[in-house]
Parts: structure tokens; sequence; C-alpha cells
């Protein structure tokens, strides 16, 4: 039996998909499709230097017929449509007559892609072959499952097991019709990153389901690629919601999305836990120390994480703010990632800064706000310093570790002994 080889495999981002056609054998060429499952709302490709390139405008979502290229070891070449800014170069051979597909994935700035060798045997009469590739590379080892609708995940197997970042599961048989596609974080039923009411394996064929990281790093898309066949994606359709209750003197925050509760009385200064919930345009209602705010609104799409930061002095004067969290890891494996968020209303006519051993990282951050995320080396000996244009310093921390691929928050409060710092390890 043949078996699919993932051939290359060059890390991680969002996604897309693409509908198949035959291609036809030019000599000695190989033929290749691509699909666009990235950050980039068109791709080209061109393959060995060619004078445009083979294949054009293929959109996110979607994907490309077959073309023939040249067999051998071949630079492939990734731009944007329109554009001759080369996005990805990798050398790749390709063999005579054989077919491939080639996955682009990553974000913005960092594009990547896998390539699979189309040579799997199709499946026998009333089964489905199914292969799951992770490329949410943020998303960490998961677990893949296909159930009935109403089937409960604890006493259900996964089809694929502790799939990590950048690997793929091999080729499972399974019987074919309609199931319910979950995906969790590995061996924890209750971490759910994707759920889809309704995915059909046809008889014989051969799915390849390629996960990549929805825009909050955590939550993840998926595609079902039909070998010689259709494409088809299953995006999330749900994000990640948090709260954060920052009053000043602990008074307490109740915070409701759509009819869903986020916080119940929660008292400041407290960082709430994400809860997945549909993702669209959302009611939101607020409670400061029992008093009602005007309702607001909640824009939240699918793959999104977002934190609601409440804070004030009273409900006279709360604030809501949303704040998008981009809890994607660092690109580099041997740094981290932090970023302040100022929620101390005794300082909030005054804009915080914040230096990491004596380097500018936070300049001028105003209340109820967040800063951008800073890409630093990890470290074992660190020093916070907080500062304000009328007092000075207002905070600091010493001897830190911070820990590569850790992504950190130094959310200011103001609690009832005063001004607090608190760094939370977000992931």
């Amino acid at each position: 039996m043949n078996k699919r080889h993932l051939l290359g495999l060059v890390a991680a981002l969002p996604l897309a998909w693409l509908t198949a056609c035959g291609g036809g054998d030019n000599g000695n060429d190989a033929n290749v499709r691509l699909v666009n499952a990235s950050a980039y709302s068109s791709l080209d490709l061109n393959v060995d230097d060619a004078d445009s390139p083979q294949i054009t405008a293929v959109a996110f979502g979607t994907g490309s017929a077959y073309a023939g290229v040249p067999s051998g070891d071949v630079d492939n070449v990734l731009t944007q449509t329109g554009s001759g800014t080369e996005l990805l170069t990798q050398t790749r051979s390709l063999g005579s007559g054989k077919k491939y597909t080639i996955v682009a994935f990553g974000w913005e700035g960092a594009l990547r892609s896998a390539i699979l060798t189309d040579d799997e045997n199709a499946a026998d009469s009333g089964k489905t072959k199914v292969n799951v590739l992770n490329e949410a590379m943020d998303a960490g080892e998961l677990d893949v499952y296909l159930t009935g609708t109403d089937d409960s995940l604890d006493s259900s197997t996964p089809v694929a097991s502790g799939v990590d970042g950048g690997s793929s599961s091999g080729f499972n048989s399974v019987t074919s019709g309609t199931y319910r596609l979950r995906v969790t974080a590995a061996g924890d039923t209750t971490d759910v990153r994707l759920d889809v009411p309704a995915v059909t394996l046809d008889s014989t064929k051969v799915v390849n389901l390629v996960l990549t990281t929805g825009s909050g790093g955590v939550l993840v898309n998926a595609m079902g690629l039909v070998q010689d066949g259709d494409v088809t994606p299953y995006l999330n359709t749900q994000g990640r919601v948090r709260v954060v209750a920052a009053m000043a003197n602990s008074g307490t925050v109740t915070v409701t999305a759509g009819g869903t509760p986020l916080a119940s009385n929660a008292k400041s200064s407290t960082v709430l836990a994400y809860q997945t919930i549909d993702a669209g345009t959302l009611t939101l209602s607020t409670t400061v120390n029992g008093t009602a705010l005007s309702a607001g609104t909640l824009t939240l799409t699918g793959g999104e994480d977002v934190t609601v930061l409440v804070t004030g002095t009273t409900a006279a004067d709360a604030v809501v703010s949303q704040i998008v969290d981009d809890n994607r890891l660092p690109l580099i494996t041997t740094k981290y990632k932090i970023r302040m968020i100022h929620a101390a209303p005794t300082l909030a006519d005054q804009n915080l800064s914040m230096t990491i051993d004596f380097g500018a990282v936070v300049d001028d951050l105003a209340f109820a706000h967040a800063s951008d995320w800073t890409s630093l080396p990890a470290s074992t000996s660190s020093t916070i310093d907080v500062t304000s244009p009328a007092d000075g310093s207002v905070f600091t921390l010493t001897d830190l570790t911070l820990l590569s691929k850790g992504l950190y928050t130094l959310f200011m409060f103001d609690t009832t002994n005063g001004l607090v710092g608190v760094l939370r390890k977000d992931r």
C-alpha cells in the first residue's frame, strides 16, 4: 500500500481550501496544485523560475487545479497575487509524473507551507481514509474526534490523538458517513478548540484533515482535502472571551455577552478564565457594584480571543474596554512575548511606561488600554519597572524568570493595598 508522505513542512498559520481538477502529465513534468490556507487573500506559485507563475490567484479558502511543472530539485516560490515580492522560497524534489498538493499557511510576514504526495490508495468500499495534519503550531498537541451528534467525548475514542504541530497522524480507516468533528487539546476533552456539527466522509475517498491556527492562537480551523477531489473548509464559528474585573477598592463586576454569563459578582482585581462562546455581534451587559451600565456591543469573530476589561472608581466612571488578544506564540522559539494593561483608576490621568532590564518596552500607555506585544530573549533574572510622568517609578519587579515561548501580561491594578502590578503568564 502506498503511503502519502509529508515531504516538506515549514510551520504554521490560518487557512484555506481548494477544488481540484485533474492535471495532465506533460512528459517529465510533475503535477502540482496549491491550497491557500494562509492569512494572504490571494497567492501565486512559481516553480523553477518560470517566466510567469504556473498557478495564479488562489484565494483564501480555495485551491487551484493541478498544473504541470518541471520535475527534479526545483525552487517553489510563493508570492501575493500581482506582486513580484517573494513571500516564501523553498527547494523541493518533485518526481516525474507524480502529483503533489502544496498547502500554504501562516500569518502575514510568516508564510509557511507543507507538501503532500497524492499517491495514497483508495479506501475500501464503505470506508474513508483520514489523515490529520496539524499545522496549528500555536495550538500545541491536539486530539481529533469524529462522533455522533450527541456523543460524549469522554466515552469516545479520537481518530487521531496527540498530533503535535508540524506532524501528521497517518491514515486511519473509518466508516463512511456524516460525523460531528471536534478538536481538543491533547488528553483534555473539556478544552474544545473546534466543533463542527456535520462533516461528510464519502466511501473509498482519501481525506487529509488539515488543522491551522485561529487568529487568537488557541482555537483552530480545519479543512478537509480529498485526494484528487474537493476541499471543504471548516472555519471556527466560536471565539474565546474573558473578563478582567479591575475596579478600585475591590469593586464587583458582572458581565453577560449575548445572554452568556462571563462574570458574576467577580471581585476586583481578578482575571477570569476564557470562555468559548458563539461568535457574532453580541449585546454586552455589565454591572458594577450592583449598578447596571449602559448596554454595549461585543463583536467577536471565529477563532478570536478577546478580553473585556472593566475598570474605574465607581459605576459612574466605569470604563468597559474590549481588547483583542494575540495569544499566538513568539515566532522565535528562544523568545517570550510581553505586554502591559493599564487598569489603575488612581492613575487614570497618567499614561504609563514600562522598561525591562532598562530597555523601553511600553511608552505612554493610556488608562483602560493594552500595549502592543513585544518579543524579547528569555531570561532568568529580569527587572520590570513601570513609571508615570508625575510619580516616576510606581512599580518594580526583580529577579524574574521569563520563559521562552511564554506569553506574559503585566496588569496594573488598584487594590485596597494600593497600586499593584500582577504579572500573569497567559500561556
